[in-house]
């Protein structure tokens, strides 16, 4: 039973990260449900966190002082040098397998913190053990994890937690339906409303439409990521379609297919096309990709076995010799310049084994994202005889993982929420989502929910903002087996805070607590700096 006398009844979500005020890294979301219990007349809170992202490359936060940067979890997870919450976590649910979804387990982890359970599909589960192998994490420091697989109920406390498939960009994804006798809310997760799949299973919009029908959801959280594009996401369908036509209108020449090392989905489409168009596979995408197919393997999902009629090889050993590359497809890394690509590190005069003919056709399936800059390194190579095609040509090759504007109005056509969120997306796209959502007749809250932001959901009263906080955030240091770590404030990150004075003190402050680690003293002891100017202001 909780001690806080403000408490009221009510279904309770409140974003901790990726609803920041330009970006959408380190996801994580808390949900709470305040009943009544019968026996004692007490109201009791029971809370779960819903995935549990850092921000990997946290240049723009701080001014890049920190290695990793996490939400600051302490009023529901026991943080080392913090009180004890009064409201521990119950459980930790993940949506899928992306970096910034999950590893920010590994920093609660290396913190020293001890997490709840953690429940999450196969692959996903996987995904994380693979992690905390790469982050000498032991085993007697692993939280307990349980399967569950689309379809599953999972009882927390008063509150239930319903999965359902979800369509990414890797297999094992989830949609929740967490509520409580007060209200009920759908977390989309990473999706769009596609049904296919050339692994297991995409979106599976009968499961939704049982909710719509049982009087649907009190509130929708939903992807905004891409909601300000037209039309539907690519479904992989059409993506297999798109790799199918240029294997067969390039018969004869080399084919080269650069993809992002994680999106396995799209791997699994590309060679099912390339088996239907004749052509066997090398796959030459380096650690990263090798990775993520053994994550796959181990899943239960075996692309050889998907497609015995074509050879698949990896690498860039002595089988890759025996393959025609003008009857194969090379399937690789890249598109975003990674370093480590075998592609990349051949386009720079890197990697001689790396095989390319003068007249391969590229495809590098690219948006307008200013992150995706193969084809910018293609056209500085100046390769006469390649062509390259991108995600702008007249081959639908481009296809994102996240729902755009005709995904979102299929997925709450089904689902029949009374209020939308927009989740996963800047401020500036949060109003776009909430102009398309108002357009289709759903009601939105007064105010962009940002990470901080809590909403009270419950059946009398709807869906009301009923805390807005500046959240807190924990950087952190490593140095080998050593983990360092501070308590920071937002710093404008996530409500796009403009006092360019209080920035700069910020900084400050963080710039002298690190050359103080660097000088050996203890970073958890020390006064935070940075919150504390910012209440001397």
């Amino acid at each position: 039973m909780s001690s806080d006398a403000n408490l009221q009844k009510g279904l309770f979500w409140t974003p901790r990260g990726g609803n920041n005020a330009k970006d959408i890294w380190a996801s994580c979301h808390t949900f709470s449900s305040v009943t009544e219990n019968k026996q004692t007349g007490h109201l009791e809170k029971t809370t779960l966190i819903v995935d549990l992202g850092q921000h990997e490359k946290p240049k723009d936060f701080l001014a890049g002082q920190f290695d990793k940067v996490v939400p600051a979890l302490g009023d529901c997870l026991n943080v080392p040098g913090e009180p004890l919450p009064e409201n521990k976590a119950q459980a930790v649910f993940l949506t899928h397998g992306h970096s910034d979804h999950i590893a920010g387990i590994y920093e609660y982890i290396r913190m020293g913190t001890r997490l709840p359970k953690i429940y999450a599909s196969q692959h996903t589960l996987n995904a994380l053990k693979k992690g905390f192998f790469e982050n000498g994490i032991e085993k007697e420091q692993w939280p307990e994890m349980q399967t569950i697989k689309a379809g599953d109920v999972i009882q927390v406390g008063d509150m239930s937690v319903e999965a359902f498939s979800a369509s990414h960009s890797i297999p094992g994804c989830f949609s929740f339906k967490i509520s409580n006798s007060e209200g009920s809310i759908f977390h989309s997760g990473d999706t769009k409303a596609d049904e296919t799949s050339y692994l297991g299973q995409g979106v599976k919009l009968s499961s939704y439409q049982k909710i719509g029908r049982n009087g649907g959801v009190d509130l929708m959280t939903f992807d905004a990521t891409a909601t300000h594009m037209a039309g539907h996401a690519s479904y992989e369908s059409e993506i297999f379609n798109a790799y199918r036509q240029i294997f067969k209108d390039y018969t004869g020449k080399q084919v080269i297919a650069a993809l992002p090392a994680a999106h396995m989905e799209r791997l699994a489409s590309v060679i099912c096309a390339a088996q239907a168009a004749g052509r066997d596979v090398i796959i030459n995408g380096g650690a990263s990709m090798e990775s993520n197919l053994l994550a796959l393997k181990t899943s239960g999902y075996d692309l050889r076995e998907k497609c015995p009629d074509i050879r698949i090889v990896s690498g860039s050993g002595k089988e890759v010799n025996t393959i025609d590359p003008e009857k194969s497809v090379t399937i690789t890394t890249g598109i975003y310049q990674e370093e480590q690509s075998p592609f990349v590190r051949h386009l720079l005069g890197e990697n001689p084994d790396f095989i390319m003919r003068n007249d391969a056709v590229v495809i590098a399936p690219t948006s307008n994202d200013k992150n995706e800059k193969l084809p910018l390194l293609l056209q500085e190579k100046v390769l006469k005889g390649v062509k390259i095609i991108t995600g702008s040509s007249k081959y639908r090759i481009y296809g994102s993982g996240h729902a755009q504007a005709d995904d979102f109005k299929e997925i709450a056509r089904y689902i029949a929420p009374r209020t939308v969120a927009p989740i996963h997306c800047s401020a500036q796209k949060a109003d776009t989502f909430n102009e398309l959502a108002s357009r289709n007749g759903y009601k939105t809250l007064p105010v962009y929910p940002h990470n901080g932001v809590t909403v009270s959901v419950d059946r009398k009263n709807g869906c009301r903002v009923v805390n807005r906080k500046e959240p807190q955030w924990i950087g952190l240091i490593h140095r080998g087996k050593e983990t360092s770590f501070l308590k920071v404030g937002d710093n404008g990150y996530s409500t796009a805070f403009h006092d360019q004075d209080l920035v700069k003190a910020r900084q400050q402050a963080a710039k002298q607590l690190i050359a103080d680690y660097r000088n050996k003293k203890n970073l958890t002891s020390q006064v935070s700096l940075i919150n504390r100017r910012k209440n001397e202001r």
